[in-house]
């Protein structure tokens, strides 16, 4: 009987002791991701409850929270604020209990960076608002990447513009028989012409040109590319 006792005991204490392994490995996974996960109550300014300790990437402590130090709404930008709180307020009109938002957060060192936040709403026994828990990333390459493209969409839009209102046609052809056409710019149409025509082949880049002069044009465009030179007038 005792040895059976000392066996359930053993088993007892290994599972504890598993279980305080996989508590310790899942704590040291949260804490070395980049994803921090945080639980705010849902009155003014959301004083922090819980927040993991890889709160760290953005200067701060868990400390600086959970003593009331600083509030979840301290770190947000002044200007995402209203933004923040009507969103949550809108998912909350509709009866939806979970809302993912992207804002500004300031670092504890002053340095602004994006985040994608998916907060999650907790209610009380009496079904009230009571807390909000919430995961938060860093998105802030994503969004200079996301920047970055715009502004290159801005500058080509604009370039397209100025192409398009100008009296010059913009080719890019194949060196190939007849130069065929990859690319022509829009405003073609001047000439009577579509885009189409020229991209599906219909007509080639060739068949502008006067037939008296294709022969010279085709010599000269040969002869510079053998020299070397990449345009000739």
């Amino acid at each position: 009987m005792e040895q059976a006792v000392r066996k359930i005991e053993t088993k007892e204490s290994k599972g504890i002791g598993s279980m305080r392994r996989l508590d310790i490995n899942l704590e040291s996974l949260i804490n070395s991701s980049p994803i921090v996960i945080f639980l705010c109550k849902s009155t003014e300014n959301w004083p922090v409850e819980l927040m993991t300790e890889n709160i760290l990437q953005f200067g701060y402590t868990v400390e600086d929270f959970i003593s009331g130090k600083i509030r979840y709404m301290d770190i947000i930008h002044p200007e995402d604020i209203e933004k923040v709180k009507s969103e949550i307020a809108g998912c909350l009109e509709k009866g939806c209990t979970e809302i993912t938002q992207e804002y500004r957060i300031f670092t504890a060192s002053g340095e602004i960076r994006w985040v994608e936040v998916k907060v999650l709403v907790r209610t009380n026994e009496e079904g009230k608002v009571s807390h909000y828990q919430g995961t938060l990333y860093d998105a802030t390459q994503r969004k200079k990447a996301e920047e970055s493209m715009q502004r290159a969409l801005k500058k080509k839009n604009e370039l397209k513009n100025v192409i398009n209102s100008s009296p010059v046609f913009v080719f890019l052809c194949k060196p190939e028989e007849g130069w065929p056409v990859e690319f022509v710019s829009e405003n073609i149409t001047k000439l009577g012409y579509t885009q189409e025509d020229f991209t599906s082949r219909k007509m080639l880049y060739k068949d502008l040109i006067h037939p008296a002069d294709r022969e010279r044009i085709r010599s000269e465009v040969e002869k510079f590319s053998r020299e070397g030179y990449t345009e000739c007038t």
